[in-house]
Order: C-alpha cells, then sequence, then structure tokens
C-alpha cells in the first residue's frame, strides 16, 4: 500500500521538527530566587533553597535596581558538593550575565552564594538568580 500525500508531508515536518537546534529544545528559564547585594565592598548574600532546585543545568544573573560587581560565586548541590563558578563581570541594571554551565549535566542547587556590590546606585542592587 502506498503512502498518501499527507501521510508523508506529516512525517517529513515531525522529523524536521526532531532536527530543531539544541537550544530551542532546551528547558526554558525559571527564577530560583533573588537577593540584594549592599554598596559595602564584597557584600556576601547566600539564597538557599527549601526543597533544593531540581534539573538545573545553567544559572544566570539579571540585574534591576542598579548596577552590580561580582567577584565570586558558588553553588552548593543537594549531595554536598560545591562549585565556585567562574564570574568577575560587571552587570549593568536590566541585563544579565552569560549562562554560566555547572559542571555534571542537570543537578538539585541547594544554595547560591553571591559575593560582590552593588555599583552607581543609591539603593542596593536586585540580583536575580535565574536556571534552565
Amino acid at each position: 500500500m502506498k503512502p498518501s500525500l499527507f501521510t508523508t508531508l506529516t512525517a517529513l515536518a515531525l522529523a524536521a521538527g526532531s532536527l530543531a537546534p539544541a537550544e530551542a529544545q532546551a528547558d526554558p528559564p525559571r527564577l530560583l530566587g533573588s537577593t540584594s547585594l549592599s554598596r559595602a565592598e564584597n557584600d556576601k548574600d547566600v539564597v538557599s533553597f527549601t526543597p533544593c532546585k531540581r534539573g538545573i543545568n545553567a544559572i544566570q544573573l539579571r540585574v534591576e535596581r542598579g548596577s552590580v560587581e561580582i567577584e565570586k560565586l558558588w553553588v552548593r548541590y543537594a549531595k554536598g558538593g560545591v562549585d565556585r563558578l567562574p564570574v568577575r563581570d560587571r552587570i549593568v541594571e536590566g541585563t544579565e550575565s552569560r549562562w554560566i554551565d555547572l559542571r555534571g549535566g542537570e543537578r538539585c542547587i541547594k544554595a547560591v552564594g553571591v559575593v560582590g556590590d552593588t555599583e552607581v546606585s543609591r539603593d542596593q542592587a536586585r540580583v536575580e538568580i535565574w536556571g534552565r
């Protein structure tokens, strides 16, 4: 029996969808938590998650109400490991850091620590932590 034109076109459409770029198939970003950094040099804030945030393989920082200078960033996992992530960056109000991949693929995050300070602002800058 010969396949119909509809069956053939449907199969081609499904095949094309499976060839989409990996980014299009990635999990959508989700807000994990937020903190405020003071103007004090090397202010340290820790955002803890109970229960842990599951299925996270990368994080990003987004900044509102001022600009920040990030000195250090670390992630504590539910199984006890800690990663110190390579971030030393100025992030301007209304922008974000690059996506920072976590080692070991998808992980369950227990806490994120941010060390830095607010730059050029009368108030404390708000730092949002996003994951995907």
